[in-house]
């Protein structure tokens, strides 16, 4: 009887861990890209203390940038003392412990790891990495920052090798790995000494154009997580109206531009895994002045009615009383447009969100980088987008 106890209390054991195996193996990334510059925006609205981690796996601090020589510096650097260093003492004395960005993170579970780069600093990345002094300049650089703030690893976003508009050239393509490489040994060697797990992912394009300036096997054997930046794919770039981020093909002419195609292009064509890969969702959208339809012609964007510097889905929710909301049932992603002021705006609501999230748990993708996490952040607190994604995947994660 004795051993017969023994052998239920073993296959009980074994039972919960295959349990608790499974539980994990459905966790879905959840990464916010969280902007230095946002610190005060609209009135202090999202501090560190009100991000809701609970909702969040990860977030990627962005930016820092290389200097010429590969050092790292902040994009705002006022940001980053207030974010990165937590609050003051009244009066402007110490810093309060535990008010750091990382600090209340890590206090919910949550890592957070330095994105370096970004569409408008980019340009120095070409020169870094073309030379080992820089590289090991950089590398030291990232360590540095880890040290000082106690990030979780380093997010890479380089936009883009080749891109000559940013100062590429042909050799980024074999620039970028050497820069990966002592990125990598870098990070590991520092976790080694410290007895912490250093993440390293990056920002990657949803093109394959601009996807054939990377090897992508050897980036994706150097990376923890491979970030697709599956949206911009229209703009007031192209000559016609079109969608910020459709899931599918909207059009038997323009099928490349959506975020399956993209998953495919990483894991058919190039065989990523599909555990590495985070597809991108925009908690913003695109205007278009002059324009009543999509695929319609139109004269830039709308800066009479929204911000020059975009509209995020907070500015779209304040106006949705003068638009009046389409569907594309194709490309599972809305639409608005208004008549009386000539305006059609591509963006995300809960709905065309909900599909994208369902997309990841029928794929077997790693989850879901969001730029920006202030971009549905509601002047009562409400996370209307962010709560679609985490309720969708904390009720695949509860069904295991």
């Amino acid at each position: 009887m004795k051993k017969l106890k023994n052998l239920r209390n073993w296959i009980c054991l074994l039972s919960l861990l295959l349990a608790a195996r499974a539980a994990m193996a459905q966790t879905k990334e959840i990464v916010g890209y969280y902007p230095s510059w946002k610190w005060n925006s609209r009135g202090n609205i999202m501090t560190p203390a009100r991000i809701p981690f609970e909702k969040l796996t990860m977030i990627n601090y962005a930016f820092f940038y290389p200097l010429p020589d590969g050092h790292l510096v902040g994009r705002d650097t006022v940001g980053d003392e207030i974010i990165l260093r937590g609050e003051r003492d009244p009066g402007g004395g110490k810093f309060r412990p535990g008010t750091a960005l990382v600090d209340l993170a890590h206090r919910h579970g949550v890592k957070v790891l330095l994105s370096i780069g970004g569409w408008e600093d980019s340009s120095n990345f070409p020169e870094v990495a073309a030379s080992e002094t820089k590289r090991r300049q950089f590398a030291h650089s990232c360590v540095d920052r880890i040290r000082e703030y106690d990030f979780d690893g380093i997010d890479i976003d380089w936009e883009y090798p080749g891109y000559a508009e940013h100062k590429g050239t042909p050799e980024d393509k074999r620039n970028l790995i050497l820069l990966l490489q002592i990125t990598r040994d870098s990070l590991t060697a520092y976790g080694n000494r410290t007895g912490k797990k250093l993440l390293l992912t990056a920002a990657l394009p949803a093109g394959a154009s601009i996807l054939s300036n990377y090897d992508v096997e050897k980036v994706t054997e150097l990376l923890d997580m491979l970030n697709v930046m599956t949206y911009d794919l229209s703009g007031t770039w192209d000559p016609v109206s079109g969608h910020n981020a459709p899931l599918f093909s909207p059009n038997e002419s323009d099928s490349l531009r959506n975020i399956d195609a993209a998953f495919r292009l990483y894991t058919v064509t190039h065989k990523v895994p599909r555990s590495k890969v985070n597809i991108g969702v925009p908690f913003y959208g695109h205007t278009f002045a002059e324009c009543t339809a999509a695929y319609a012609t139109h004269s830039g964007a709308d800066t009479v009615h929204f911000s020059t510097h975009g509209c995020f889905y907070y500015d779209i929710v304040r106006l949705m009383d003068r638009f009046t909301r389409f569907w594309d049932d194709r490309a599972r992603v809305p639409y608005l447009v208004s008549q009386e002021w000539k305006t059609f705006v591509s963006y995300d609501d809960e709905e065309s969100v909900g599909h994208k999230a369902q997309y990841v748990l029928d794929r077997g993708a790693r989850g879901v980088i969001i730029w920006e996490i202030t971009g549905d952040y509601m002047p009562d607190g409400r996370t209307p987008l962010l709560d679609v994604i985490s309720r969708k995947f904390g009720a695949s994660k509860t069904k295991q």
